[in-house]
């Protein structure tokens, strides 16, 4: 560490062996040092483009993932409302038939209804003529005739008492208890699911091989540099001691 004369005094009053920097420049293989400066920055600046084009491609895939996290769940949603739309379909299908069955009923009712009436009505018009324009003996028979006719249709009123086609309708739905329940759960549904982030390791051991092998080879030559010093340094002791 270069240091200068203030930074002896404070810094490294407890250092041994500190040589002069001009002197050690001297012996200092310039060009190797820069060689050796060189790698590193090429390794640390391939190391940072290999970190910028991860992280680069992470984004694209993290927004790839975002996306197929949102079209999963539109998936869903498409299978629960195409399912939907078939149940509803069935159900208004299932609505129409029993409607049409019903009211196709009704209307056939009314019609014999209308028809039975029709017919009573013309026994009440011969009715009224043999009350007019008959003698008593004919009155009396054609009465009679007629009276066995309408007794048919009392019978016909009397037997309607037990006909359903008397009864009035109403058209209702009995729900699937199910729906009810599977409303209460989605209803209770606090969310679709849980987004996490994974993190997982990348490897850049290989990047900072080159740096880790030029620490090594720093470290090897500063200790047979130290050892050269600490040998010149008794030299020159035992010379002086001399």
């Amino acid at each position: 560490m270069p240091c200068c004369d203030e930074c002896i005094s404070t810094n490294h009053s407890k250092c041994i062996g500190i040589k002069s920097l001009a002197g050690v420049v001297e012996k200092t293989k310039i060009q190797k040092s820069k060689e050796s400066v060189e790698k590193d920055i090429n390794s640390i600046l391939h190391l940072l483009d290999k970190v910028v084009n991860n992280k680069s491609t992470n984004i694209k895939t993290g927004e790839q993932q975002c996306e197929g996290i949102k079209k999963s769940f539109h998936k869903i949603r498409e299978k629960i409302n195409k399912h939907l739309d078939h149940l509803e379909k069935k159900l208004c299908q299932e609505t129409n038939d029993l409607w049409d069955q019903e009211k196709s009923t009704a209307r056939d009712f009314i019609s014999e209804c209308k028809e039975e009436k029709t017919k009573l009505k013309k026994i009440q018009e011969h009715l009224h003529r043999i009350e007019t324009h008959t003698s008593k003996l004919h009155s009396f028979l054609g009465i009679h005739q007629l009276e066995q006719q309408v007794h048919q249709y009392q019978q016909y009123v009397e037997n309607l008492e037990k006909d359903n086609r008397t009864k009035a309708f109403d058209i209702k739905l009995k729900q699937n208890h199910e729906i009810e329940t599977i409303l209460k759960k989605l209803r209770s549904l606090e969310s679709l699911g849980d987004v996490t982030v994974v993190k997982t390791e990348t490897d850049l051991n290989r990047e900072t091989s080159v740096r880790r092998k030029a620490q090594v080879e720093s470290r090897v030559q500063s200790n047979i540099n130290n050892m050269t010093m600490n040998i010149e340094t008794k030299i020159e002791i035992n010379i002086k001691g001399y």
